[in-house]
């Protein structure tokens, strides 16, 4: 991981870091809160602890490579749904450091950004084994139409899916909402009208506050490697040009790993 304060984010730009989780998480474990080391410790299932734990030790360790604070001494608080922030009383000059973390087995996910709320989300292709029982609880009724022509090709159906589930996850996350606030199939994400990108928009009145993101929201999604896809989420300015980075961090080979990430 590099030294601390070493990545220089400008405002119209987002930084998106990605972790392959391994069995080591000795050194991650040291630096979590003790009330994450006890929601760590509440996992049955080792696979499942070792996820946690590596991905809030990764989103340490990355939101130190922007502000000049310990990986261990980041303090959080949460929105009215949940969505972390850094805590105004511990880090007052650092209010406008916005973050969003994912994991699912085998990756975790951080998106930074200065200035503008952000979201991620990362799912592996076989979470969605039978992708044709689940396709109308996802989509909306556009989205429906595309469904229809992709085909029985069980790849290609997960495809289609996990883009459009990640990609409204995300914009939720982005917004510190979540599916219990709104249903997937109520949000629609849909090929934007000059083909440059994605453009979420609400399909049902309910779903009134995602209007102003049919305007101004900024989406992309790609996958990572043949296992997993991911997508990004972030407001925008009118006209603004948004730009990304994705950064590689190593998987963990040993517990006192201090391997920098690869760009």
């Amino acid at each position: 991981m590099p030294a601390l304060s070493c990545l220089d984010l400008e405002r119209g730009q987002l930084d998106l870091h990605l972790l392959p989780v391994t069995t080591e998480c000795e050194d991650d474990l040291a630096l979590l809160s003790g009330d994450e080391s006890a929601r760590a410790l509440r996992f049955r299932r080792t696979a499942d602890r070792v996820l946690f734990i590596q991905a809030h030790g990764l989103l340490r360790r990355v939101l130190s490579c922007y502000a000049v604070v310990a990986p261990g001494q980041w303090h959080f608080v949460r929105g009215p749904w949940g969505k972390p922030a850094v805590c105004p009383q511990r880090h007052p000059t650092l209010q406008d450091l916005r973050f969003n973390l994912s994991h699912c087995a085998g990756r975790a996910a951080v998106a930074v950004a200065w200035g503008r709320e952000v979201g991620v989300d990362i799912e592996r292709f076989d979470a969605l084994a039978q992708p044709g029982e689940l396709a109308l609880s996802i989509l909306g009724p556009h989205e429906q139409q595309g469904w229809q022509q992709v085909g029985p090709h069980l790849r290609a159906q997960q495809h289609f899916l996990m883009t459009h589930w990640t990609l409204k996850e995300a914009v939720l996350k982005a917004m510190g909402l979540g599916l219990s606030q709104i249903a997937p199939h109520h949000l629609e994400v849909l090929h934007s009208e000059d083909g440059s990108g994605w453009q979420a928009r609400p399909c049902v009145a309910q779903a009134a506050a995602l209007r102003d993101w049919s305007r101004h929201g900024w989406l992309h999604g790609a996958l990572e490697g043949q296992t997993h896809h991911w997508a990004l989420a972030c407001e925008r300015q009118p006209g603004e040009t948004v730009s990304w980075r994705l950064i590689h961090h190593p998987a963990p080979i040993a517990p006192t790993s201090t391997t920098a990430p690869v760009a």
